[in-house]
């Protein structure tokens, strides 16, 4: 992997997200002349004149004081240290931490059916390449056909009516005090694992769907090269041919569908976390949009991005790892 590819990658990320970090300032700002007038409405019969204090305090306390190029300079100097506004909610908390504190929930859901769908994936796809055309791949094919048309929040919502409600297996609502009463124990753990059954559930089976289809049709265009031939006239067992040998030099389409789940780890389950209840990044989206918090949306939407694009850049500086034969668009 050249070092001109990687300075590249890395310029061409910078520049996207200056590029949304420039649309998040100036799109909510389209069509409002004053945000202040619809953040902080007159009252009653408050006076003109205590009204345009009490604006010109807000807009001073938020940022929003003059031209709006000098408010997008400000807020980029702030967002380069780590700074990404204040939120509009009561005591005027700071952007950064509300993510922060939402973050580790997001990421029980999102990592724990990221790890399970890739692991059972990637079995499943090779045992169904393994048995090509038998009716475990015929049954494969069939499940990515419904889970393409079957969109994951009516998944969510039959396995919330049936294990939730009819059967009482697992909770179909977060239990609001799970977050406050976390503590590092046996059982605090085991109470979030009982409350995510369902979110994650709902998640994984798409996602194993997905994970196998890919590695089936990865490996069943990998299986037919020369080394895979040799490998079987050594009269080496079929487990490590598929294993071993086919998977591994099968992995560069994987990879890429890796870094997509990766991309969306955070922003990825904002409708599971609506339809359960659960106390993540998506739901303080939806909050925040609900109440017209500006600040907060867009330091959700410029954290997402930011995270997203840096598991693109990595999931591509990966590909010469995998497969030093890519080229990665050099000259030869």
């Amino acid at each position: 992997m050249g070092k001109g590819y990687v300075i590249r990658r890395i310029i061409d990320t910078v520049f996207v997200f200056a590029v949304v970090v420039t649309l998040c300032f100036f799109i909510p700002r389209i069509g409002v002349d004053d945000p202040c007038s619809r953040y902080y409405p007159a009252q009653g019969n408050m006076p003109d004149a205590q009204y345009e204090v009490i604006k010109e305090i807000t807009r001073e306390q938020y940022g929003l004081d003059g031209t709006a190029w000098s408010q997008f300079c400000r807020y980029v100097s702030k967002l380069c240290r780590g700074d990404l506004g204040t939120s509009y909610q009561s005591g005027s908390p700071r952007v950064i931490d509300l993510i922060l504190e939402r973050l580790p929930w997001t990421l029980v859901l999102s990592v724990s059916s990221m790890l399970i769908s890739l692991f059972f994936g990637l079995l499943l796809g090779a045992f169904c390449a393994w048995k090509r055309g038998g009716w475990q791949d015929r049954a494969l094919m069939n499940a990515s056909t419904v889970t393409t048309a079957v969109p994951s929040f009516f998944l969510a919502l039959l396995l919330a009516f049936l294990l939730g409600f009819q059967w009482e297996l697992f909770p179909a609502y977060t239990d609001q005090d799970m977050v406050s009463s976390f503590t590092w124990s046996l059982g605090g753990i085991s109470n979030v694992a009982y409350n995510a059954a369902l979110p994650v559930i709902s998640m994984v089976i798409g996602g194993i769907v997905s994970y196998a289809q890919n590695t089936r049709n990865s490996v069943i265009a990998v299986s037919n090269e020369n080394f895979i031939i040799t490998a079987r006239a050594k009269g080496i067992s079929n487990n490590a041919v598929i294993y071993k040998h086919t998977l591994r030099n099968a992995m560069l389409p994987i990879a890429t569908s890796l870094g997509m789940s990766i991309s969306g780890l955070i922003g990825g389950s904002v409708v599971i976390e609506q339809i359960f209840n659960w106390n993540g990044v998506g739901t303080l989206f939806l909050e925040a949009n609900n109440t017209n918090d500006y600040p907060l949306m867009m330091g959700i939407m410029i954290f997402l991005s930011a995270f997203a694009l840096a598991a693109n850049l990595v999931t591509d500086l990966c590909y010469g790892l995998l497969d030093p034969r890519v080229t990665l668009g050099e000259k030869r």
